[in-house]
């Protein structure tokens, strides 16, 4: 709970204001109906964003002592203001020769900067309506390209990393036709440096505390997709423990991040080792992890 509220509390307020109505009375469509749709586009955008909705916009306004009819005057920044958006989002709807148009404008209400404005048009409601998400798209372009050099910004050097993890580990003895299995538990750790971008190369050390317990000392790299880590790596495992010797491994792992540094872990282990007759382990675990 108190990581979700972190979170909730780092997501960026957007409000879309109601659009002004020029259309003449009987060529009229409904311009409320556009503002929901472009709300909807925005929240598709930014899923992340907390997209304000109408009934919560005319509760903010009547408790700093304002209705929405008196904010329609105002500058569209300072009505973003008074009802706690980061960016804000105001039109006007008119009917310019013979086609609908939608005009409209996103506003940065901390510096009061226009961030863009674009044009959704037709020459009926329906082809209004059809243009209305590309238009979204481009109207929030400056705040995605922002996010996208953020994220690549926030981005370390250096990624180390721990976890600890519990799974079913299985484990083949062909030497003496057997078969371990249960419950064990993983711990381990990574280095990794970047390389370019969301790629970086590294080690990877793993140590499994069970009947098939057993290290593995190996060399991978890490991709990142958002929210979502991928890595995975081969190397050397020593199964003496189990009276098989040295021999091989791989492991692959997901991470979830879930707050700073803190991610939910998904992990698959391989190991293979022993001169002639093979065992070989296998295990599936998860857990938490943590990436300084």
């Amino acid at each position: 709970m108190i990581v979700a509220l972190l979170l909730a509390a780092q997501a960026q307020v957007v409000a879309v204001l109601e659009f002004r109505d020029k259309v003449p009375a009987e060529q009229r469509i409904d311009a409320a109906y556009l503002s929901d749709q472009v709300r909807a586009a925005v929240k598709q955008d930014m899923p992340s964003a907390k997209v304000i909705t109408r009934e919560n916009m005319l509760v903010l306004l009547q408790a700093s002592g304002k209705t929405l009819e008196e904010c329609e005057g105002e500058c569209e920044v300072d009505t973003g203001r008074r009802i706690g958006a980061d960016l804000v989002v105001s039109g006007e709807l008119l009917k310019f020769g013979t086609q609908y148009k939608l005009n409209m404008k996103l506003h940065d209400t901390g510096s009061g900067d226009l961030l863009s404005g674009v044009v959704a048009a037709g020459a009926t409601a329906d082809d209004l309506d059809r243009d209305l998400k590309p238009a979204v798209d481009k109207l929030l372009a400056p705040i995605l390209r922002r996010e996208r050099s953020e994220r690549r910004e926030r981005r370390p050097s250096t990624v180390i990393g721990g976890w600890l993890l519990g799974g079913y580990d299985s484990a083949d003895h062909p030497e003496n036709g057997s078969n371990t299995s249960g419950f064990g538990w993983h711990a381990g750790a990574h280095l990794f440096l970047r390389v370019v971008g969301p790629l970086y190369l590294g080690g990877i050390f793993d140590y499994s505390f069970s009947n098939v317990r057993g290290p593995l000392f190996a060399g991978g790299l890490r991709f990142l997709v958002g929210e979502v880590t991928f890595s995975g790596g081969f190397g050397f495992t020593d199964e003496t423990n189990n009276g098989a010797g040295s021999g091989v491994g791989a492991l692959a792992a997901i991470d979830f991040a879930v707050g700073s540094g803190f991610c939910l872990r998904a992990q698959g282990l391989w190991r293979r080792a022993g001169p002639v007759t093979p065992s070989t382990v296998l295990a599936g675990s998860g857990g938490v992890a943590f990436n300084f």
